[in-house]
Formats: C-alpha cells, structure tokens, sequence
C-alpha cells in the first residue's frame, strides 16, 4: 500500500504485564503541531491512524527526555510516562523511520537550551546515516511547523475520485478542521455529491464503493459544521445513498427506500413551524445513520458528536413547540376530547410523554415556564383519566410523565394530589401498586411514591401537613396490606368517599371509629 505524503505505514505494539508485545493494530503515522491544555502550542506529536477502522490508535508528544531508542533500521520504541509501558513503533520501510526519527531528533534539539536536563539526545543504534529525505517537516523549526505539510484536495471530478477518498481516508487529527472548511468552500460539497449521482447513473460499482468511503471519511472527520452541512435536507439523502454502497457487504443497502418509504411520521397535532419539522426529521435521520448505518465505523468522539446534534435539535423542537401560542393549548385539548382507545389516544399519550422527557434539557427557567403552562392547561386531569381508564403500557407512560414532573419540582403535583376531588390519581396510583402484574408499572410507581414522601423535597405547609394527612390516613392501610397479611377494608370515611352520593361525608368525619376499625388505621407519625 502507497502511502500520502507525510504518512508512514506502521505496526503498533505496546508491552504487557508479562514482557511481551501486544499487537495493538496497523495504522499510518503522521507528525504535526499540537495543542495541550498543560503544553505550548509548539507541541509536536505522533498520531497513529488504524488503517481500516480509521479510529485513533496513538496520540504521543513528542517529549524532550531521553526516552526514544531506534532498533534497527524499521523500529522505533520508547517508555512512555502518561500510559506506563513501552510503546514500539514498527515501520514498512527504512524510509519512513528515518523520516520519523529525523523529527524526534529535532524536537530533542530544538529543546530550551536555559534547562539542560531537556537537552539530552535520543539514543540511535542504528548506525547508518541519517541522511536527508524529503518530508513535511524536516526543513522547519518546530516553531514553523503549523503552517507546514498542509493538505491540499483535488478538485472535485470523477477522474479524481479515488484520490479524493485516500486523502481523506488519512487526513491527520491536527488538519481535520482545515480539511473540512475545504470541503465547504463554495459548491465543493454540492459538485461531490453529484459525482456520486453520475456513478450511480453509470452503475460503476468500484467509483461507488469510493464514495462510500469518501463520506464515511467526511463523517469521520468529527467537524460539527460540516456534520451539520451534510445533514441539511438538501444533501442528506446523497449522503446516505453514498453509505448504501458499503464494499464489506454482499449488496446494496436500501437506505433511502427506508426513510422515504417505510417510515410513517405521525403528527398527532399539526405543527404549523417548518423549521420545527426539518428539525424532528433531521433528528431522526442522524440517530439512523449512527445507530443502523455506521455503528462499526463511529469512533466515541464522532458518536458523541453526533449525539450532541440530536440533543441540540431536540431542544429546539420543544422550546420552538413552547413558544407556538396554538401547539401546547391544542395538544390538552385534544388529549380532553379524545377516549381512552380511540385510534390516536396512545400516539397522544406517547408524544405527552416524550415531549416532557426532553423538557428536561432546557434552561431552568424555560423548564419552569414550560412546566407551569402545562400544570395550568390541566396535564394532571389528564394523567387521571389515562390512570382510570388506559392499558397498562400507556399507563405506564402516564407514570415516567409524572416522574418527569417529580424531577423538576414535586410541589404542584404533590399539591394536586392533596386538592383532588375525591384523590382520584392518587387513588389510582396506589390501586395498581397493589394489584397491578404488569411488569414495570408496580416499579414505576414505588419511585414515584417514594419521591412524592420524601421529606428532604418538602417545603412548604401543604407539602408537609396536607398531602402527608392525606396519604397516611386514607392511603397507607391499604399500602400494607399485602405485607400485613389482613384484607384491606375501608373505613367510614373512605366508604362515604367511593359513594357516589353527593352527600357523602369529607374524610375527617369519619375520624371516630369503632374500637375495631381504628386499631387497622395507622397513625400518621408512624
């Protein structure tokens, strides 16, 4: 294999615990300046790129101690502080260690001659001449070496092709940033994406598997702005028609036919905002492209940019679906006027959901407005009629809705709760804690109860006395009773609740009880 100018072909190997050498990959290394947030800026270091897998092998400075030892004319091998162990470095060619050594060796000279204890020289034994070779840096001090060996990319045809894949295939992490500001000069991007319409017009199966290791190489470059450039609409199904021909796999990918076919967006109300749509589209599309389409190529730093995108975007979404006047009025009403089974009701409750889950990631005190204009449109009713009346996977959703509002502030919902007529969520809370089977929602609902008890979150009286009264006196007995052995029976009052007749008597009037009926009541300091 022939490598680009400045990068050298090499086997990495690193010492184990029992003095042998593991075999950590083959790459192609490069030096170049980099930047750390304990070193100069003239730093010079070693980067070893995998071959194949295009992740990071090696990031080393270059040091100015004397810990690098040349063997024989193909071998490099030092004793590395920052991971412990003895790292060697086993070159293709003579060439490309001489051109390697020559850089460790100038760094060592160009050391800071006022600390003496820098300037001792690499030990070399190979006794063969130095020599001078072509290279990036062998004429520069390193002081001069940021603006040296820069990348250069062809323009962008077909006959350039598979020149264009290999220079990206190998671009050095200190050049990315360059590169890929390169790649978004003015129609550059556009002009590659339509060679890849031309090939796929010609069914040229060699010049397709060149793109899809041209784009895979885009991505990997880790660069936000270009990540963000490929992923807008009018480029996005380009990108992805050029990761269908990956040439690891027997036959295309249908990729496209995918996302343009099979996946249904459902929008439970209309959203009027098309940036808010692009949004949500664009989300989904990187969350495919990183989990289905590239999850053996992402490296952790790609993945987690990529993640990050989606995060950003998802807070767009909601703060954008906030500050529609229409959007959050038309959704409660709509979750009022339907039934529980209704076609859409399920659709309703999983959006509910995931709208809040995301609320999550704003600013405290967007999260607070957002919470409030929610509470205020009646988002706990609602939770009380799917509690009463839903199957248990949607009732589970309405659970993770209230541990939502539990992680932001416990105060109004705990306030509901004691404010009810009749505490009917929370009554429908405890009922499936105790009798319920389905699995997860038990579960859900012991994290919620114990949240909503926790003192450490009270604050104010109603926190404290009323909701507290409330749950220990009408709602604690029937908690224990599975562990205490005895069948739940109501009490006066509780009875005199579940009546339907509108003159049944508030809770407190059934405080004086049988001798019998009050030793089953538990007291509230218990």
């Amino acid at each position: 294999m022939q490598s680009a100018p400045g990068l050298h072909r090499v086997k990495l190997y690193k010492l184990n615990e029992t003095g042998g050498w593991d075999d950590k990959g083959t790459g192609l290394v490069s030096v170049g300046p980099m930047e750390f947030a304990n070193h100069q800026s003239n730093s010079v270091g070693l980067v070893v790129i995998g071959e194949e897998s295009q992740k990071m092998l090696m990031v080393h400075r270059i040091l100015h101690e004397d810990i690098y030892n040349r063997q024989d004319e193909t071998i490099i091998t030092w004793t590395d502080p920052d991971i412990g162990t003895d790292v060697a470095l086993s070159f293709q060619e003579g060439q490309g260690c001489n051109a390697i050594w020559q850089h460790i060796v100038r760094v060592q000279q160009d050391a800071d001659p006022k600390h003496p204890d820098h300037r001792r020289r690499v030990i070399d034994e190979f006794d063969g001449p130095v020599g001078h070779l072509d290279g990036d840096y062998l004429h520069h001090d390193v002081g001069e070496m940021a603006g040296a060996g820069h990348i250069e990319l062809p323009a962008a045809e077909l006959s350039n092709l598979e020149e264009l894949a290999k220079i990206l295939a190998h671009v050095p992490p200190m050049q990315r940033e360059r590169v890929a500001q390169l790649l978004m000069s003015p129609g550059y991007l556009r002009k590659v994406l339509d060679m890849f319409r031309q090939c796929e017009d010609l069914e040229d199966t060699a010049s397709l598997h060149h793109m899809f290791r041209l784009m895979r190489s885009m991505i990997m470059l880790n660069d936000t702005q270009l990540l963000d450039e490929l992923l807008k609409e009018e480029h996005v199904m380009d990108v992805i028609g050029c990761l269908e021909y990956d040439p690891d796999l027997q036959a295309q990918q249908q990729h496209r036919n995918f996302l343009q076919t099979a996946v249904v967006f459902k929008e439970v109300v209309p959203i009027k905002s098309q940036e808010v749509l692009q949004k949500i589209h664009q989300t989904y599309r990187i969350q495919y492209l990183k989990d289905v389409i590239l999850p053996r190529s992402l490296d952790d730093a790609t993945y987690a940019t990529l993640s990050s995108l989606m995060l950003f975007n998802n807070v767009d979404v909601v703060l954008g679906l906030y500050q529609d006047a229409n959007f959050l009025p038309e959704l409660f009403r709509t979750l009022k006027d339907r039934k529980p089974g209704d076609a859409d009701w399920d659709d309703l409750v999983a959006f509910l959901q995931e709208f809040c889950s995301l609320a999550k990631h704003l600013q405290l005190q967007q999260r607070q407005n957002l919470w409030a204009k929610m509470t205020q449109l009646g988002m706990f009713e609602v939770i009380t009629r799917i509690m009463q009346s839903s199957s248990a996977p949607v009732k589970l959703r309405a659970t993770d809705i209230l541990l939502s509002a539990l992680a932001h502030d416990p105060q109004p919902l705990r306030s509901f709760l004691a404010t009810q007529p009749r505490n009917e969520l929370l009554e429908s809370l405890v009922s499936e804690f105790v009798s319920s089977e389905e699995s997860g929602l038990p579960e859900q609902i012991a994290e919620l109860l114990k949240l909503l008890v926790d003192p450490e979150t009270m604050e104010g009286s109603l926190d404290k006395n009323d909701f507290m009264d409330v749950f220990y006196n009408q709602f604690m007995e029937k908690l224990i009773a599975p562990v205490s052995g005895e069948p739940y029976e109501p009490s006066v009052s509780s009875k005199g609740k579940a009546a339907a007749a509108p003159t049944a008597a508030p809770a407190a009037g059934g405080s004086k009880s049988s001798s019998s009926s009050s030793s089953r009541n538990i007291p509230a300091s218990t």
